[in-house]
């Protein structure tokens, strides 16, 4: 659908330099920015507005949202309420083959870094943090709390994009959902819960500074 279409190809641009924090644009503006026609480019502005990844400022146009300290904890905020119960569920149901499936993948990443870190494993190592997330949370069976995860991930997703997945942080990444994956199996979802709250902490550290 057209309006599916402009919402994706939106937020992509909003993931990209293509548009940058504090930005103001028209509505004519980005309908030529993703070639989509403008109704569904309207629409798609106002989805976005309500996920607080944009404001539509009357008499003006679009701005942009900055990514702001008080966003950032927000994110992080909501982030763990939902991780920290998600981390219990996962660890209460899944196999201890998918936990290890999950832990080679890691040990791939951390291996390939031996030889180097270049830009292409940094983006393999993004896109195995955000699925060792979203398999974690999809645990909960909850398609509410999916729902806001998946919005407040497009959150997360922009201040990653501006502020950059640094190699120091892939490294660190990697070991502590190591951690988390090792807590659970030796001491149950108790121990995924703290190594989670503990692995949420040093990525609002790491947002909030770098």
């Amino acid at each position: 659908m057209l309006r599916e279409d402009a919402y994706a190809r939106l937020k992509q641009s909003l993931f990209t330099s293509a548009l940058k924090p504090g930005q103001l644009v028209s509505q004519k503006e980005l309908a030529e920015l993703i070639d989509c026609p403008l109704g569904p480019t309207r629409e798609a502005i106002q989805r976005l507005a309500a996920e607080s990844l944009l404001r539509v400022v009357p008499q003006r146009g679009i701005v942009i949202n900055d990514i702001t300290l008080e966003f950032i904890r927000e994110v992080f905020q909501l982030r763990s309420i939902i991780e920290r119960e998600a981390a219990r569920a996962f660890f209460e149901k899944a196999p201890r083959s998918e936990i290890a499936g999950l832990k080679a993948e890691h040990q791939t990443i951390l291996g390939q870094a031996q030889k180097g870190i270049s830009k292409p494993l940094l983006t393999d190592a993004l896109h195995l943090d955000w699925r060792f997330h979203d398999t974690i949370v999809a645990a909960l069976h909850n398609a509410l709390v999916a729902e806001i995860y998946r919005v407040n991930s497009d959150r997360l997703r922009l201040i990653q994009s501006k502020r950059g997945y640094v190699a120091d942080r892939l490294l660190s990444a990697m070991h502590e959902h190591i951690a988390i994956l090792d807590a659970g199996v030796a001491k149950g979802p108790e121990g995924a819960t703290a190594a989670m709250d503990r692995h949420l902490a040093e990525s609002r550290r790491w947002a909030l500074h770098v």
